[in-house]
């Protein structure tokens, strides 16, 4: 009775030294997650503007125009993220942006995508600030105005939707830090799992 009592007191101990272990690494790794995030944490500004493409669109042949307009979205979208057209949009852009921006660091940061079953892009462009996103991505799509006709003579009509302003840009905070802390916490907890089975079992050999 009294070996038996000794028994659960140290299978008692052993589990309350793993939870201890398993709590403890949880913890502090779910810290160390939410200080590597807030540590790396930066914030960007998203300005999008839309450009869309037409012609006529009129007789027996309206339907085969309009089909033709968006078969060449990826086509408009490849011209609008071009060198030409950063080169163009980097000359008209304000001195302060354009010092801090060079023709190949606009042309990484603009993003163009047709709108499905429409002859509309969708022009976006990511920076570190709302006003230097919404100043680019209004400078590229009126190169893209200029530009695309040229590359594409049967482009039709060039329509570029209203100028996007500071207020207008989505900012988007990465990496986050809920995040980080969750992914931190799971890890801790997984590896406080292994280090309390592996105390234990060595415990238990010895």
């Amino acid at each position: 009775m009294q070996n038996t009592k000794i028994s659960l007191k140290n299978i008692s101990k052993i589990i309350w030294k793993n939870i201890l272990v398993i709590v403890i690494t949880t913890l502090l790794l779910g810290i160390a997650g939410a200080m590597y995030a807030k540590h790396k944490q930066h914030t960007d500004y998203i300005s999008s503007r839309n450009i869309m493409t037409s012609s006529s669109y009129r007789g027996a042949a309206a339907n085969e125009e309009v089909q033709a307009n968006i078969n060449l979205g990826d086509t408009y979208a490849k011209i609008v993220e071009s060198k030409d057209v950063a080169q163009v949009a980097h000359r008209n852009l304000p001195k302060s942006i354009k010092k801090e921006y060079s023709v190949a660091q606009i042309s990484s940061m603009v993003k163009a995508h047709p709108v499905m079953q429409t002859t509309i892009v969708k022009v976006t462009v990511k920076a570190e600030n709302a006003k230097a996103s919404s100043k680019i991505v209004n400078a590229v799509t009126a190169a893209a105005e200029q530009q695309i006709p040229k590359k594409v003579p049967s482009a039709g009509k060039i329509s570029l939707f209203a100028k996007a302003t500071a207020d207008d840009a989505q900012s988007i905070t990465i990496p986050s830090i809920k995040k980080f802390t969750l992914i931190g916490a799971a890890v801790g907890f997984l590896l406080g799992m292994v280090i309390a089975f592996s105390v234990t079992t060595w415990t238990k050999l010895i």
